[in-house]
């Protein structure tokens, strides 16, 4: 449970001895797994805060950053390559997840405020153990009262997210930095065995349908802010397709994206099929429930995942009618099986809840955590079927990194 501490504020370095403080927190952050698998995440978070520490605070611009991280052309299209935008966002997400593990040694935290690329350094008094998720001050926050205003906030995000619609090449350049050689034999043993067709690979998103979005509140349940399958994608749907995008990009294979109401059993028959989100697709229900992992999801609103083998495992549950401050962690599948249905290897991206299926789209791009997953599995798992259960800790509204938690082949 975090933790509130008054004693916490905003803090700035003004001697060398303040700076080397701050550039010791910046290692610890940095040499941790939250960061130490990517080379995107890691040169955003240092270029901002030694821009802070060394006073070139003007400089922290989305274009500026973009050029002098990741290598963009001073007059890039900022609304079509959101590559700064999406890697503050996930550069926030792990210092908050680091924070909630780790709590503040140091007596100071190192933030990056949502609306802002100039980090923040905030001081705890001396002696305080603490674990917390900081909120954002209130001319920096974006409101959570209205589920329709997240929509609204988020829309160049999912404007520049259409592209991969139209053409299915745009966010995989850009969105995650690319497998490092020693992991990519991992990301290939994944993947390779599901893009054996010549085909464009066929992606069918689970959706929603704005009028569905209830006002959210504190009280809202998380049911509530979950809505049914119509014709709109999720802002977590959202970021697990521009991870897929990312990784069939860089596996130089073209691809199709259809919603699951509108898809039919000619169109993915025979096909390498990407099946992303549970609840709101159809298709991930019916052909997953065959298997040993699968969902389900009660009339009381509670949807759990099932080990057939093993009723005993009851902890994968995430129970919709709470309200949706009060959920702490959501649980995913990540499966690849050959279909005899439609004579294809499938693969399922898909969470109990939203941000479970974000993390899923997160793991099977993560060269670190596939990688893991190669370590516990038995040789020649790349050619057998996989189902692997995931676990995302929910910090600060947003979904945490994807932790492994089981495996199976068969």
């Amino acid at each position: 449970m975090p933790v509130s501490v008054q004693s916490t504020e905003q803090w700035i370095p003004t001697s060398a001895a303040d700076r080397e403080l701050v550039l010791r927190e910046l290692d610890a952050i940095l040499a941790s797994y939250h960061f130490r698998g990517s080379r995107r995440y890691p040169a955003l978070l240092r270029y901002v805060v030694s821009a802070a520490l060394e006073g070139r605070c003007s400089g922290l611009k989305e274009r500026t950053l973009g050029v002098q991280v990741f290598g963009r052309e001073p007059g890039y299209d900022t609304s079509a390559d959101p590559v700064v935008r999406f890697s503050a966002s996930e550069v926030r997400k792990r210092i908050a997840q680091f924070y909630h593990e780790n709590g503040h040694r140091a007596g100071i935290q190192i933030e990056l405020p949502l609306g802002s690329y100039l980090p923040e350094f905030l001081q705890h008094a001396p002696g305080q153990s603490v674990v917390e998720v900081r909120q954002e001050p209130a001319e920096k926050a974006v409101p959570k009262t209205d589920v329709r205003s997240r929509w609204r906030r988020t829309l160049p995000t999912l404007l520049a997210l259409l592209a991969v619609f139209a053409g299915g090449t745009f966010l995989g350049r850009h969105h995650l930095s690319p497998a490092p050689k020693q992991n990519a034999r991992a990301l290939d043993e994944l993947w390779d065995p599901a893009l054996q067709t010549t085909r464009p690979v066929i992606i069918v998103l689970g959706t929603t349908h704005p009028d569905k979005m209830p006002p959210e509140s504190a009280q809202t349940s998380f049911n509530d802010s979950v809505t049914r399958p119509y014709h709109h994608v999720s802002v977590s749907t959202a970021f697990a397709l521009a991870h897929l995008a990312s990784v069939l990009q860089q596996k130089g294979r073209g691809y199709e994206v259809k919603e699951a109401p509108a898809t039919s059993l000619t169109d993915i028959r025979s096909r390498s099929v990407i099946l992303v989100g549970a609840s709101n697709n159809d298709w991930t229900m019916r052909l997953i429930q065959p298997l040993r992992l699968h969902f389900l999801f009660g009339s009381d609103g509670v949807g759990r995942i099932e080990d057939t083998a093993n009723p005993r495992q009851t902890d994968w549950v995430l129970d919709n009618t709470r309200p949706h401050s009060s959920v702490v962690a959501d649980y995913a599948i990540v499966a690849r099986f050959h279909d005899p249905t439609i004579e294809g290897t499938v693969m399922v991206i898909a969470g109990i809840g939203p941000y479970g299926t974000e993390a899923a789209g997160e793991f099977v791009q993560s060269p670190q955590a596939l990688e893991q997953l190669a370590r516990m599995m038995p040789s020649g798992w790349e050619n057998k079927n996989i189902e692997v259960v995931l676990k995302s800790n929910i910090i600060g509204g947003q979904a945490g990194p994807p932790v492994l938690l089981s495996a199976i082949t068969w």
